[in-house]
């Protein structure tokens, strides 16, 4: 069984004829094949032995059906044709002949010219992602053969064994799996292209962990390092002004970007400036105190001048902790609005936040892409030239917007159109380049209303409080006093293997029994760290199995029919599926199955269902448990969070303990220790994110 995420099972014979099971990343071998396999046995509990496949070297085909299997899958060639040039050349010299000069050999066994020419073509194909699966499989990397050539081409072999840095513009092959590459085709540790690559490298880093520029002195040294103190490679400033020059990257003073990166940043902040000083839509008129109470608002002070934000500028921005009144307070403005006639649009990056937007509003909401539209292969349909059909614009769940998103949206606001940015800025910064709505609020250029208040049934929530106290560095409270509602629990479990199997009896049994919940759809596990007995991994492993462990096999084994997922990677704006969305995996469509004739696999998401095509499939991971950076745009009833000295305890700081615990709207269970919370909560994330959002604000509003 064959797969296009690079992994298959395949039933194979050794050279003693007996039959073998081999798992692993095998995609580039067909039936027939020959191949050398390194790997190590394994005792599969129900698959019985295999061979766990770490390299697959295809060998050429060397007897005659091989060779036959071989040219039958050439464009034209067909069993007759194939007989003919066996006949002709032997099994030993087909191959040889169709190397020399493939037009003369197809010619010479009956395709008339122009077949013969498309035959060639089919073969040199053919002979291109074999040459390139050969590059390949000793770095495990066969699967990408067809992605490269796609992307460069009948020269794609010449690509990775010449220019091997090139890959690391290919999805899938970062710095580190290119340099293996480098490494084994000869290119020198001194190579201009090999230190280019590794500035990227470095910037791309950046950007996942939230910067969109580096420190010059930064960026060299972290170069240095990443290249080792031998490699001979220019490491100077005048090679990042060569960069510049070339085009792959933009310098300003001391900060170095990728050139993408800086021009997104530029344009925020020159939308942002744009809007401060524009005029906010004529349909909004600030409405008077009761108008707003009718929205079933009864509003402190700080609700009042968000209101009157909301209403007098053309942009403004709402932060606060949970229980503050964010919610209510989108409802008045959006039910005030709406009462004066205006259109009002609501949106979130996610579609339970939509959801939980438009229940609490009264006003239907959607996710941002839905909202504009996103027509696959060609972008949004809402842009500047067809911006928003409203007068109001309210984002939800804004600090999950990176830079890319916020820019996306923007360009989509109309000039008649006021926005009202919503959000908790104390939450982890958004995945990708760019924490857009925290600097907005930092920068203090923007009109801004900081919730504090913390009403009276979100008081009584000890997830509320417990999230107030880990903001200001204490540890929550595990025990409830008699006017506390218990919806935060702590089960201290020092011993891994005793704190991983509570976990999954949780999960299973206990939270769902008790709740009356769904373990899959509405329990969400959140660890730090992956490796490790209480890892990522290890907990997707033990929560599939107890909780799918019949699921039909697709991916070659790697997933199962009814597992709960997530998309990692980049974002498929085109298809509404961003980083840290969690599915479900509900079906797969083979191109045997009829219909269109294109395989997928069939992806149920909280407001639609998804069609996946093959070359996308690797991204999926398992999301029973997840880390809380990819899990951040999640929200549902139950939250189980590993706070452990085992599960990476250093890594577990104030921000994310905190955007954890707030994941959950019915009850958050921590397993591990109480020291380690405390220790979490007492340590803010000291990982330096650089952006210069607020600078460039300052200087276009200044003039």
């Amino acid at each position: 069984m064959k797969q296009s995420s690079g992994w298959a099972v395949i039933e194979a014979v050794d050279d003693d004829g007996k039959p073998v099971v081999l798992v692993g990343p095998l995609i580039h071998l067909e039936e027939r094949d020959r191949a050398r396999v390194l790997g190590t046995w394994v005792d599969d509990s129900r698959y019985g032995p295999q061979v766990k496949v770490s390299e697959a070297h295809p060998l050429p085909p060397s007897d005659a059906e091989s060779v036959k299997a071989l040219l039958r899958r050439v464009k034209h060639v067909g069993p007759k044709r194939a007989d003919r040039l066996l006949e002709m050349y032997g099994a030993s010299g087909a191959i040889d002949a169709l190397d020399r000069d493939p037009q003369a050999a197809f010619a010479a066994a009956g395709l008339r010219r122009g077949r013969a020419d498309q035959a060639a073509e089919s073969w040199n194909s053919m002979r291109a992602i074999r040459r390139l699966h050969m590059l390949l499989a000793p770095h495990g990397l066969a699967y990408l053969a067809t992605r490269i050539h796609n992307e460069y081409g009948p020269s794609a072999h010449t690509i990775v064994s010449g220019q091997p840095y090139e890959l690391t513009k290919v999805f899938g092959v970062g710095f580190h799996l290119a340099d293996r590459i480098a490494r084994g085709s000869g290119v020198p540790r001194s190579s201009p292209d090999r230190a280019a690559a590794g500035v990227l490298h470095l910037l791309t880093e950046a950007e996942r962990a939230g910067s969109t520029c580096m420190p010059s002195d930064a960026l060299l040294a972290g170069l240095r390092d990443l290249l080792g103190p031998d490699c001979g490679a220019p490491m100077t400033e005048a090679f990042i002004y060569e960069l510049v020059a070339d085009g792959a990257l933009e310098r300003e003073s001391d900060w170095v970007y990728r050139k993408q990166t800086a021009e997104l940043e530029a344009e925020l902040a020159r939308r942002v400036a744009e809007m401060l000083i524009g005029e906010p839509s004529q349909k909004l008129r600030y409405p008077d105190p009761a108008a707003v109470m009718q929205t079933g608002l009864e509003p402190n002070r700080a609700q009042l001048e968000a209101v009157h934000n909301a209403f007098t500028k053309r942009l403004s921005l709402i932060t606060g902790g949970p229980g503050t009144g964010k919610t209510m307070s989108i409802r008045a403005i959006a039910g005030c609005a709406v009462a004066q006639g205006a259109k009002v649009v609501l949106v979130a990056p996610t579609g339970r936040a939509a959801i939980r937007m438009g229940e609490a509003s009264g006003v239907r909401a959607r996710t941002v892409h839905s909202a504009l539209a996103w027509i696959p292969g060609e972008g949004p349909e809402h842009d500047e030239q067809d911006p928003l059909p409203c007068d109001l614009l309210i984002v939800d769940e804004s600090s999950m917007a990176n830079l890319e998103l916020m820019v996306t949206l923007l360009r989509a606001v109309g000039p008649s159109t006021s926005v009202v940015l919503v959000g908790d800025a104390d939450q982890l910064a958004p995945v990708g380049a760019g924490k857009p709505f925290a600097e907005l609020v930092a920068s203090g250029r923007v009109p801004t209303v900081t919730l504090t208040h913390i009403f009276r049934q979100a008081a009584g929530s000890m997830i509320v409080q417990g999230a107030h106290a880990i903001r200001r560095g204490a540890a929550p409270h595990f025990t409830p006093s008699s006017e506390m509602r218990r919806d935060l629990f702590m089960i201290e479990r020092l011993n891994p293997f005793q704190a991983r199997e509570e976990i999954v009896s949780l999960v299973v049994e206990r939270l769902p029994r008790h709740y009356g919940l769904d373990p899959v759809k509405d329990i969400q596990v959140f660890a730090p760290v992956y490796r490790g007995e209480l890892g990522i991994d290890a907990l997707n492993e033990a929560l599939r199995e107890a909780l799918n462990p019949g699921g039909e096999t697709v991916m070659g084994g790697r997933l199962r029919i009814g597992d709960k997922l997530m998309m990692t990677g980049r974002n498929l704006h085109e298809m509404g599926l961003m980083n840290g969305t969690v599915l479900r995996l509900v079906d797969e469509i083979t191109s045997s199955d009829g219909g269109d004739g294109e395989a997928a696999l069939v992806l149920m998401g909280d407001e639609a269902t998804f069609r996946l095509p093959p070359e996308e499939t690797d991204r999926l991971r398992l999301a029973y448990a997840c880390s809380v950076h990819r899990g951040q745009g999640i929200e549902l009833p139950v939250a189980v969070i590993v706070a452990h000295p085992a599960a990476g305890a250093f890594f577990l700081r104030r921000e994310m303990l905190y955007t954890a615990l707030t994941r959950a709207k019915v009850a958050t269970v921590v397993v591990g220790t109480q020291e380690t919370v405390a220790r979490a909560a007492r340590t803010a994330d000291t990982g330096r994110r650089h952006g210069r959002l607020a600078e460039r604000l300052a200087r276009g509003t200044d003039g």
